[in-house]
This record gives C-alpha cells, structure tokens and sequence, in this order.
C-alpha cells in the first residue's frame, strides 16, 4: 500500500479530553462558518502547575476536569480544573506547550472556551443539545459537537484566538453512527439509513459538498491523519468497519476523486471501536473491545507488519488526549481506573490511572474527619 504522508503536528503536552463527535455524510449546512466576537471575561481558576501534564480528562462522576499528572506508567489526577459550583455538563481541552484551550458545554445549552493560562472565557455559541459528543482535530484548532436527538452538528474552527462556528443538519431518516473532525473543519461522518443496512461513510466541510466515500457494515471508529489538511483536498483519514474487522485509508478527502485503500491487520482485529493516528501519521492504532488489545497498522508502503498491544483492560475508544501520541482508552467509569495508550516511544505501551475516589466517598471521608474524637478516657 502507498501513500503520500505529510508531515505530523508538532508535539503538545495538553490534551484533548473525550470526546465523541460528529458530522455527517450526506449533511446540509444551514450556517457558513461564523466569527465568534472575543469578548473574554473571567469565570474559572487557573490550575496550579502541578506537574507534568498528560492531557485532561472529563470525570462525569465529579463534573469536572483533572489533569493527568505524572509520566507514562506512573500517573495520577491532579486538582480540579473548573470552580466549585460550575454549570458545566461536559468538557474536553487541549492545547500547544504554552497554552491550552478548553471546551465548556453548560446546563443552558451555551459554549464557551475557556483559554489557559489567560483565564479569559469567550461564550462561542448557544442552544447546544445536551446529548452531543465532542471530539478535537489532531493539532485542536477545530473541533465538533454531534447531537443524535437534533440530528445537528456544531463545528468550531479556527481554535484557539479565532473560533469560528458552522451548523450543520443530518438529513431527516438518518441517524449519526459517528465522527472524526479535521484541522480545518471537515467532518467525516458514518450515517445509517432507516431500515437499510451498512453505514455509509460520508464528508463535509464549510467549503466543500457532501460525498459518500464507501461503506461499512459498522461504525468502528475513524480519525483524519495529522498534517494531512496543508493543502486543499489533501486530508487523508483511517476508517474502521467494526463488523468485519477492517481497516482503509481514506486519502484526498474533499479532493475529486477520494480513494480507499485496505490497510493490512494480519487477522488480529476482532471488533474495532475506535481509531487513532501517530502524530507523524505513520500508524494507525485501533481499539479492539473484542480482545484486551489495542492492534497497531503501518501507513507506509512496505512497512512492519501489525502487532498487538496488551491492555489489562476493556477498550472502549480511542481518543486524543494530546497531539503528540497519548490516547484515553476506556470511558472513565466512576470507581474504575483510566487507561491510556502511549503511541510516544518506539514500543508503544498501554498504562493506567488509578481511579479517583468518588464524591460520595470523598464526602463522607471529609465529615468523619470533622467529626469530634469521642474514644473514651
């Protein structure tokens, strides 16, 4: 298989959080990509430098944001990133080795970014479904919010200093199976007709018209190659069936003429539920919830053969904590330790974060301290 590679993002150390996303194939866009006036104000704390950052990851059990904290092997969660009292329903950051950019979705429907360490917060846009997923481009100047029940999907380009917001609508009768967003804004999307098998695996972009590229008889998960948006029609991404366990290459996406290759896997993937790329674009990695493995597949012609990489663990996705290789596993279920696959060294490797003691826990823990000592004398 050949294909031409473009060169990776930079390394960053922040993260991107969880996420899931959305656009659509066959999608209408109601709303060109609009300017979001910056009229920054201050509504959270800045988080201390507490150490080395592995990414941010979303706690649903605490409603808040924590660093991950550490070095690969030896992590942990640092403190809380939002205030106390925060409306905020979902969040996923990201960032360069200066800066980082957070995401926030309140219980009001608005978006905000939330720019660190500025501490400045720019409302971006409102009425935001409350179900919607959020992922990040590979270097995190885009990103996208996919609502199933409103069959509509924000995208946020020109992140972090000029975020500009576009609409975009699935058609009626189709759901969305899932998505992966671009740099520059492209959402490659898998839609399932009412009562027609397969996914159809579709593009859109602010600037381009819809196209069907193949389909698949699942969604297993997809995500576009870092640097490959540098020129027009370029973008290249790695898609996943997660029925019949396949992996292709999907190159000059937004071009005339798409193509899709078949990556090799040696037999190795089982069931498939999310895709990653290495920040050079070299490698695709996919999590196989069908086997604790993460199967690993070159992107260059004559390349090594896949391999597998163990994980004590149940994946459950794939997605980019950083651009420069660490990738969150599981779904981070409340009581259970996060696992986190690092793409960085020669021998990637899966680790894990122990798991956070829950509010209840942390709650009641808190009051026995408090409570008087009562042993008789």
């Amino acid at each position: 298989m050949s294909h031409r590679r473009t060169a990776g993002i930079p390394p960053a150390l922040c993260a991107v959080l969880l996420i899931f996303v959305a656009g659509c194939g066959v999608v209408t866009s109601t709303n060109g990509p609009q300017p979001v006036a910056n009229d920054p104000s201050s509504g959270s704390t800045t988080p201390a430098a507490q150490g080395l950052q592995l990414g941010y990851m979303w706690q649903a059990g605490s409603q808040n944001l924590f660093p991950v904290l550490g070095v690969s092997g030896a992590a942990h969660y640092g403190e809380s990133v939002l205030p106390g009292g925060a409306n905020v329903v979902m969040a996923a950051a990201t960032g360069s080795t200066t800066a980082s950019w957070v995401l926030l979705l309140d219980k009001d429907g608005t978006l905000q970014e939330l720019e660190l360490p500025a501490n400045t917060t720019t409302t971006l846009t409102s009425r935001v479904a409350m179900d919607s997923s959020l992922v990040f481009s590979p270097s995190g100047s885009a990103a996208a919010l996919a609502s199933a029940s409103t069959g509509v999907v924000v995208v946020v380009s020109g992140l972090p200093s000029k975020p500009q917001i576009a609409t975009l609508h699935v058609p009626s009768g189709q759901s969305l199976a899932g998505a992966a967003v671009s740099d520059v804004g492209t959402v490659l999307a898998g839609l399932k007709q009412s009562g027609a098998a397969g996914v159809r695996v579709a593009v859109i972009s602010g600037s381009q018209g819809n196209s069907t590229i193949e389909t698949v008889q699942a969604w297993g998960g997809a995500a576009f190659v870092p640097g490959s948006a540098s020129n027009a029609g370029s973008e290249a991404a790695v898609v996943a069936d997660g029925k019949l366990a396949q992996l292709t290459y999907v190159a000059n996406i937004g071009g005339v003429s798409p193509t899709v290759t078949s990556i090799a896997t040696a037999g190795l993937l089982q069931a498939p539920v999310g895709v990653g790329v290495s920040s050079d674009g070299n490698w695709a990695f996919v999590a196989d919830s069908g086997k604790a493995q993460i199967v690993r597949a070159s992107l260059v012609a004559g390349g090594p053969a896949p391999s597998a990489i163990a994980c004590a663990c149940s994946p459950q996705q794939l997605k980019p904590l950083t651009g420069n290789g660490l990738f969150s596993v599981t779904a981070n279920a409340p009581g259970q330790p996060d696992w986190i696959l690092d793409t960085r060294a020669q021998s990637p490797r899966t680790f894990f974060v122990p798991a956070m003691a829950s509010p209840a826990t942390t709650q009641t823990t808190a009051s026995a301290k408090a409570q008087p000592d009562r042993t008789a004398r």
